[in-house]
């Protein structure tokens, strides 16, 4: 029964290494391409999001 027990750890173990190391490697994350960069944070989210609520209304008045 230990061996067994011991030899599916041992297959479990393998398969998890061997799944690793096969994988993809997971993407990183661009902070170029996202609207939440750390370093921008001159801009108030309201005021963006104000502007753009303006925008969308700007676009249904000339739309008419």
């Amino acid at each position: 029964m230990k061996r067994l027990l011991l030899g599916f750890g041992i297959a479990a173990a393998a398969a998890y290494a061997l799944r690793d190391f096969f994988a993809t490697p997971q993407p990183m994350p661009s902070w170029d391409t996202t609207d939440n960069d750390p370093e921008d944070l001159s801009q108030d989210l309201a005021q963006r999001a104000r502007e753009a609520e303006g925008a969308e209304g700007a676009a249904e008045t000339s739309a008419s």
